[in-house]
């Protein structure tokens, strides 16, 4: 991103949004079949597409599933007083810390930390997070399942027919999906995805030493069991949903995936997993003002009367997204590549 073009002044046209929501739903697909689903030319989209990521306004990134069950918690860290950014820039750099939000509330940061395993996430809790420095307090919700996540959520800016044209193009899942050991190419694959999950077909192929039909053929291989998950995302700021909120929730056991599905329809809720300690179901929700806040609890309430929303914390700064580090308004300022198997130095 070029630091000299200000954020601030950055606007996007309904077909910036349009190009978007395409990408989200098919985030490899070429210029061409954008265009025809868009109905405009290729090169428009291509060029409108190369001057958002330019300015870190919009993304594809790539989030790299090699373990089939991976390992994973939310973490609140407090801090010392007036030292929130400086332990979330000591966190920046790991691979583990997926997601790092600043947040008003009884606690400083919500890190949503990934690791391979339980013991690599024991290690992440228990040694590393130990090391950073002005960091108070720490307490960990190691989850469950995944009932939403945010690779899931949508603009909404295309008609049904343009979503189908756009799906007909996605990577099908392999008939036989076997157990596999990812390969060292593989990982070159997600680290190079990583920083740019559009990048060059030709690019990834002298990146693995193989021919482009050979990268093409792994690579949708991938695509299509779920072992890498490409995303696109847009700066928060220019979404129209500029608050972020996490809630933190009770439901009985015997009715939490009933209370899943339920929430899942609410367009507000951007992730939502279940979770084992005091809350056992964690709710990422984007708002379009602070005040829709209490609005979508009491709807929650009416549609839930069994669920009891005890805590929440709004979010004042993301400071990084799926690998992605963050300026203060949300705009991609760097890659952190998911390489779960590298351990920050400590």
């Amino acid at each position: 991103m070029d630091m000299n073009r200000a954020p601030d002044s950055v606007k996007l046209s309904e077909l910036d949004l349009e190009i978007v929501n395409a990408l989200q739903i098919n985030p490899r697909a070429s210029w061409a079949a954008v265009g025809r689903a868009l109905d405009v030319d290729a090169s428009t989209a291509a060029r409108r597409w190369a001057r958002l990521r330019e300015l870190g306004a919009a993304w594809v990134s790539c989030q790299p599933l090699f373990v089939p069950d991976p390992a994973m918690a939310l973490v609140e860290i407090t801090g010392e007083p007036g030292r929130s950014l400086e332990v979330a820039e000591a966190l920046a750099g790991d691979p583990q810390a997926m997601t790092i939000d600043v947040s008003a509330g009884a606690r400083d940061l919500l890190v949503t930390v990934v690791c391979d395993d339980a013991d690599q996430l024991s290690w992440y809790l228990l040694e590393r997070l130990a090391r950073v420095p002005y960091v108070l307090r720490v307490q960990s919700h190691v989850l469950v399942n995944t009932y939403t996540d945010a690779s899931r959520w949508r603009l909404r800016a295309l008609s049904p027919a343009q979503e189908r044209t756009l799906r007909a193009g996605l990577p099908k899942p392999p008939k036989d999906v076997g157990t596999y050991l990812p390969t060292a190419a593989d990982r070159e694959l997600a680290a190079a995805l990583s920083v740019d999950g559009r990048v060059p077909l030709s690019d990834l192929a002298r990146l693995n030493g193989t021919s482009e039909s050979t990268t093409r053929r792994r690579l949708n291989q991938l695509i299509g069991d779920g072992s890498l998950r490409l995303r696109c995302e847009l700066a928060r700021a220019l979404t129209g949903w500029s608050v972020s909120e996490w809630l933190f929730a009770r439901v009985p056991s015997d009715r939490l995936d009933e209370a899943a599905a339920t929430l899942s329809t609410i367009g507000e809720v951007r992730a939502m997993l279940s979770a084992a300690g005091p809350f056992n179901l964690l709710i990422a929700v984007w708002l379009r003002t602070i005040s829709d806040g209490q609005r979508l609890e009491t709807s929650i309430m009416r549609k839930l009367p069994h669920i009891d929303v005890v805590d929440r914390s709004v979010v004042i700064r993301p400071y990084k997204l799926a690998g992605r580090r963050l300026d203060r308004r949300g705009f991609s300022t760097g890659t952190v590549p998911l390489d779960l198997h590298r351990r920050p130095e400590i």
